[in-house]
């Protein structure tokens, strides 16, 4: 049975395809890397399809693949809503850059987040005067200039 959520949309253009097609596999493919429970690692594409059907919506396996790897663009409007809920997202995340850049700062800070070296040092500032926390803030500062990182 060919499900209405894995039809791709007419393209209008190569150009917008191909621009679509990578955008879209590197916005999904960020979901699947940052976007999981806590004490675990990312969904596979199984879980994804499996969580998927159990609402009622039918994606294939090898679809999914394409998706993810940019074969297969221009995903339909029903696609990019079904998968936007899985992740708890908007379905804006695929296709308006506004709103792409925006949760994406949230996907980086909760990736950072994940970070045993960042979590071990914001834990050792529990209880901390807010003098003695911003003093730290400020070291991590320096240290971020002397190794030329962006803030």
């Amino acid at each position: 049975m060919v499900s209405k959520y894995a039809a791709p949309f007419a393209r209008s253009s190569h150009v917008e395809v191909n621009t679509m097609s990578k955008t879209f596999a590197a916005r999904l493919n960020r979901l699947f890397d940052t976007v999981y429970p806590p004490g675990r690692g990312p969904h596979t594409s199984a879980e994804v399809i499996g969580a998927l059907k159990a609402e009622g919506i039918t994606m294939s396996a090898p679809y999914l693949s394409q998706l993810r790897s940019g074969n297969r663009t221009n995903p339909s409007q029903a696609t990019m809503a079904a998968l936007a809920n899985f992740f708890r997202i908007k379905p804006a995340y695929f296709t308006d850059d506004e709103y792409y850049e925006k949760l994406d700062k949230e996907l980086t800070w909760l990736a950072n987040m994940r970070d045993e070296g960042v979590r071990r040092i914001a834990a050792r500032t529990v209880g901390l005067s807010p003098e003695a926390q911003q003093d730290i803030v400020a070291k991590v500062d320096e240290l971020r200039r002397k190794e030329n990182l962006d803030d």
